[in-house]
């Protein structure tokens, strides 16, 4: 008899730790549907703890009806006339297109015919319609310092850096290069914004030379490459980035720029990166449709530099 309820007693604890893992795993689901749909994790995953698993369960099922959560302006900007009854992305991308142009003093017509052409071909939507948001265009052109609110709108509203994101930085700094490459105050406006809606500074600089045709995706002439059998380095230095003679170190460190990595990253590190890079320029992943031709080929470039990074960094690191 003490033999069976030992035995029981074992089933009973068995049985209840694989409940316990199934309602982790459950919890652990309906805190991601949470985050994807812009709501807070912690108070979901709060409350499916706290219900019964059979409710839990049930919670997962409804979430996916759960309508998704998209930021808010601010209420100064939220109430004001410009922006009454507008798509707020579209609203924003105006915003701070305007900021930009304007950041040299003046706006130009061939600036404001590359913002209408952008739009309209990145939205579907005609010329007439792109006029609607012109009081938009008005605002940001005389509130440059309201630039947070729009870039955190278009952040929140997509989420991730694929696609769109992406692609409007690279809009952003082909508008602040139409009328030459020398301007401080366009460049500054442009690298805070680009840089508040998620790139690095590495990543808008490569925006920024590839635009200008200065070099293959990242901008360093990656063309080329590297040379020598995977950078064998020699103590004389080695030919790489266009032809040039750059030590191991410096090519790792070049490399791992272009991974957004720190020289001294474990390759799961760099590997993490790679795939996520991968993931966010390879255009067959691109919404058909979204995004202009020649982001398209720019995303083609870096595609290239992204694999030669990864594979010199392999040849190098991985037997570390």
């Amino acid at each position: 008899m003490f033999l069976f309820e030992i035995i029981g007693s074992i089933l009973g604890f068995g049985l209840n730790l694989f409940v316990g893992f199934i309602k982790l795993i459950v919890v652990m689901i309906i805190a991601a549907i949470a985050a994807f749909k812009g709501y807070n994790p912690w108070l979901f995953a709060f409350v499916a703890i706290i219900t019964p698993w059979p409710v839990s369960f049930i919670m997962v099922l409804c979430m996916s009806y759960l309508p998704k959560k998209f930021p808010k302006f601010p209420n100064h900007i939220k109430h004001h006339s410009a922006f009454e009854g507008k798509n707020p992305v579209i609203a924003s991308i105006m915003a701070l297109s305007a900021m930009i142009a304007k950041a040299d003093g003046s706006v130009s017509k061939e600036e404001i015919r590359y913002i209408k052409d952008s739009i309209s071909k990145q939205f579907g939507i005609s010329q007439n319609e792109v006029n609607d948001y012109a009081d938009c265009f008005n605002y940001g052109k005389s509130h440059p310092e309201d630039y947070e609110a729009f870039t955190q709108m278009i952040r929140g509203y997509y989420r991730t850096r694929r696609d769109y994101v992406l692609a409007l930085s690279y809009m952003f700094v082909g508008l602040s290069v139409q009328e030459g490459n020398d301007n401080a105050a366009k460049e500054a406006q442009t690298k805070k914004i680009i840089m508040d809606l998620g790139l690095s500074e590495y990543e808008y600089q490569a925006f920024r030379m590839a635009y200008m045709g200065q070099g293959q995706g990242y901008g360093y002439g990656f063309g080329q490459g590297y040379t020598g059998g995977y950078g064998q380095y020699t103590g004389q230095g080695q030919q790489g980035f266009g032809g040039g003679f750059t030590s191991q170190e410096d090519l790792i460190k070049k490399y791992t720029e272009v991974l957004g990595v720190s020289p001294d990253a474990s390759m799961s590190e760099i590997k993490r990166a790679y795939r996520k890079l991968v993931k966010e320029y390879h255009p067959d992943k691109m919404a058909a449709g979204s995004v202009p031709p020649e982001y398209i080929e720019f995303a083609n470039k870096k595609i290239r530099d992204i694999n030669e990074a990864y594979e010199y960094l392999e040849k190098v690191k991985g037997g570390k």
